[in-house]
């Protein structure tokens, strides 16, 4: 399919480096076969990835596949082939690790070891309250790390007899163009290049443990619904380097009558009709930002807003300056009145039906 690499990055043409690298970390941390339990639908997804990637990512590459949609004149015949003109599969496995700290198989080269970090994800709801005001809060999440009595080992160890230490076997196939040599993985090393012979104790061979983790952590103002931090370093944890822990946040559009829209506050006023038609002073309690003192203007409208600017949610995109705290005034109809309420608004109707029957008098009949 021409021009398939772009829709597995799910990017334009138009992209540039940046973004091309930004689809492929986003994409690879979703289909990485770590992550789905050596799944081989994700594993076949994880190549293909890779191979596009490591041609989008090369100036010269990208150009010549911009130019035909393919890469097939250029002699690839496929991710472990081992016949490309073009690009080293080999190179296909340290993608990853370019980003991650780790990666996958890596094709036609032999990697002794394995080991990757990875980075954690986890979700923390808090308070619209907590959102405003900026908090600490204390987490609790599980990393992996590296067996510290093992050093990730797995226990006592050999070279593998099979691979000789390769963590590959080769085989010869007949294809219809003749005898073809391929790599596969040492099926008693698993890859691994080394054989147990005596399991570590401690993390039982697995060459990595659990950690229970507690750290409190600074949430800033202003955070949104749905964003992310990242800790540097705090991911799990390899010998070969350790990954970051992202925290989403879940936060509510709106705690005690008082709602957020974008870096805007907003809050609903009731007031009676004789408030709306003389005016009034006021002292609302608003909730989590206090008293906060309103006038209402005589003859005010339903509908009718008063902003307090810079007195809503910091914002995170500046180094200063806040949204705006919005009260919208709404008149509040009576469905049930007293006998002397009653007496009062039938007054008021009089009276309004009488300036209306001089009006009609003096403009059509002169009098």
């Amino acid at each position: 399919m021409q021009f398939e690499y772009y829709s597995i990055l799910s990017v334009s043409r138009e992209a540039n480096s940046d973004e091309i690298k930004k689809a492929y970390r986003k994409k690879a941390m979703e289909v990485h076969p770590d992550r789905h339990g050596g799944d081989k639908t994700k594993e076949a997804e994880f190549k293909k990835l890779n191979e596009a990637y490591s041609v989008l990512s090369d100036e010269a590459k990208k150009a010549h596949y911009d130019r035909h949609g393919t890469m097939d004149n250029h002699g690839q015949w496929g991710w472990f082939g081992g016949f490309s003109q073009w690009f080293d599969a080999g190179d296909l496995g340290d993608i990853f690790s370019s980003f991650f700290g780790g990666g996958f198989g890596n094709g036609g080269r032999t990697q002794k070891r394995a080991d990757t970090w990875e980075d954690i994800e986890i979700r923390l709801r808090i308070s619209l309250e907590d959102a405003i005001r900026g908090t600490s809060r204390k987490i609790e999440f599980d990393r992996s790390a590296t067996c510290h009595h093992c050093s990730g080992k797995w226990g006592k160890t050999e070279k593998c007899q099979t691979c000789q230490g390769q963590g590959q076997v080769r085989e010869r196939i007949q294809t219809v163009f003749g005898v073809m040599e391929q790599a596969r993985e040492c099926g008693v090393c698993h890859g691994k290049w080394e054989r147990i012979i005596e399991k570590c104790e401690y993390c039982n061979g697995k060459g990595k443990i659990k950690e229970k983790i507690e750290k409190t952590i600074d949430i800033p103002k202003g955070i949104e619904n749905g964003m992310t931090i990242k800790l540097r370093g705090e991911g799990n944890r390899w010998n070969d380097g350790n990954g970051d822990l992202y925290i989403t946040f879940t936060v509510p559009s709106s705690e005690g009558g008082l709602s957020r829209d974008g870096a805007d506050l907003h809050y609903v006023v009731l007031i009676s009709p004789a408030e709306a038609v003389l005016g009034v002073k006021q002292t609302l309690d608003l909730p989590i930002l206090g008293k906060k003192e309103i006038e209402i203007n005589a003859g005010t409208q339903h509908g009718t807003m008063i902003t307090f600017r810079n007195e809503g949610m910091q914002r995170l995109d500046r180094k200063w300056g806040a949204g705006n705290l919005v009260i919208h005034i709404e008149i509040d109809i009576p469905t049930k009145t007293s006998g002397d309420q009653k007496k009062l608004y039938e007054a008021i109707l009089q009276s309004e039906w009488g300036k209306m029957k001089k009006w009609w008098m003096e403009e059509f009949f002169g009098w």
